[in-house]
């Protein structure tokens, strides 16, 4: 059991190294450092609260019982943690499961970057940006093992003919197959305003 939670705990977390930090587009001013250390913060408290309901899922009524969860309340917890916050938190991918997890034009942006930094086999970091006033930080999810597999490998190959019938069955547009090991399954994207991320400079 525990080991299934894994597998599913991939759709729900950025599985990237995130301790360290990058810059781009310097036209507002902040404070990088506490940016990265918010989104930490944020991308945590996202991890425990979707954990803690995909166990209890998990232990009500398996696999299938699960991908339900992950259909029906996966959106709407992290929508609660933006709320609580103040922020505008997202998982969004190039090859989303969810249609509405698509990455946006600066998201895409930053994809596109960590694809040719892992095709040069150079290391992902999480960056900090602008765009329109707001600050956004962006960290790496990638594929961390064969358990994310099952979900997110080959058909007929890492994903049971069940599991793939369940997953076509909740997500008739899942574009969320075909991975491998170590290939990026998309972000985390985390939008501050202006005045939040000078809270967190007056705070320390």
């Amino acid at each position: 059991m525990k080991s299934l939670l894994i597998v599913f705990l991939v759709l729900t977390i950025g599985c990237g190294d995130q301790s360290k930090k990058k810059v781009i587009d310097s036209s507002i001013s902040f404070d990088t450092t506490a940016v990265i250390h918010e989104g930490q913060k944020i991308t945590k408290a996202a991890f425990n609260t979707l954990s803690n309901n995909l166990q209890r899922a998990l232990a009500e009524g398996g696999v299938r019982n699960a991908l339900q969860f992950c259909n029906v309340r996966a959106m709407p917890l992290t929508d609660s943690l933006s709320t609580d916050y103040g922020v505008e938190l997202r998982r969004v991918s190039h090859r989303p499961r969810n249609p509405s997890n698509r990455a946006d034009s600066l998201e895409m942006s930053t994809i596109r970057n960590y694809l040719e930094q892992i095709r040069k086999e150079e290391s992902v970091e999480p960056i900090a940006t602008t765009h329109d006033n707001n600050i956004s930080y962006h960290a790496p999810i990638r594929i961390p093992n064969q358990l994310c597999l099952h979900c997110h490998g080959n058909p007929g190959q890492d994903i049971t003919k069940a599991d793939l019938e369940t997953i076509q069955e909740l997500y008739p547009k899942d574009e969320a197959t075909g991975f491998k090991m170590g290939e990026l399954r998309g972000i985390w994207s985390i939008q501050f305003s202006q005045s939040y991320v000078d809270s967190l400079t007056q705070s320390l």
